[in-house]
């Protein structure tokens, strides 16, 4: 939220007549930048209470302003935690990128450090399995939450065919199916992380990216040629 500076008027000591007030000069947010507002509020407040963080009431009190203004940017409540999904998980995503982007340009160390980001503190957080939770529980009854389930995971599976098919025409070994490959390779990941926030001594960070690598491996000697 943004902090106003409040400025106070001198008062002249002579006399009991203070001099008006300048009138504030009233700041209008754009649209977008309202609801992201509202949206990292529903987040906050996921974050902190779970399924009963999913109120009108108590985001609009962590956002500072009416109820109404939800309404306004968002018709209902549903709405509103779809689009904090959305900017759960593409923020998520274009971390990770962010550091493959940063990598050296060839296709094993985009890949690597794909795997390396996804095992970092950006993911491995087990606050952030509190509002996934919350969020796997609504995908069953809000159409809305589905369709972005959907995109979230259609977004993820495209950004690894991407590495893995690069890396496949770079070391000249065949896959098949490269989306079917980076379809499984998605679900070892998420499998890991999921049994790690559950149980962070099941296995270290380091162990899962070393599972990863073993499972490239694989894909290079033909486990999906």
């Amino acid at each position: 939220m943004r902090l106003i500076s409040i400025v106070k008027q001198a008062t002249d000591v002579a006399s009991t007549r203070q001099k008006p007030k300048p009138r504030a000069r009233f700041h209008r947010e754009a649209p977008e930048d309202r609801r992201r507002q509202l949206g990292e509020a529903a987040l906050r407040c996921i974050r902190r209470h779970g399924n009963a963080g999913v109120s009108v009431r108590q985001i609009a009190a962590e956002a500072g302003v009416t109820q109404g203004l939800i309404t306004h940017h968002f018709g209902e409540i549903n709405e509103l935690v779809a689009y904090a999904f959305d900017l759960m998980s593409e923020g998520l995503l274009k971390d990770v990128l962010a550091a493959v982007d940063a990598a050296e340009p060839t296709p094993q160390a985009r890949l690597d450090a794909f795997i390396a980001t996804s095992f970092s503190p950006i993911l491995m957080d087990r606050d952030v399995l509190s509002v996934w939770v919350v969020f796997w529980g609504l995908i069953l009854h809000s159409p809305r939450m589905s369709a972005s389930q959907k995109q979230e995971y259609a977004d993820y599976v495209a950004a690894v065919e991407r590495l893995l098919g690069d890396l496949a025409a770079a070391e000249g070994f065949a896959v098949a199916d490269v989306q079917l490959a980076a379809k499984a390779f998605t679900a070892l990941m998420d499998g890991l992380w999921l049994a790690w926030c559950l149980n962070p001594d099941a296995f270290r960070p380091e162990d899962g990216m070393d599972m990863c690598r073993r499972w490239v491996e694989g894909l290079r000697m033909g486990s999906y040629g």
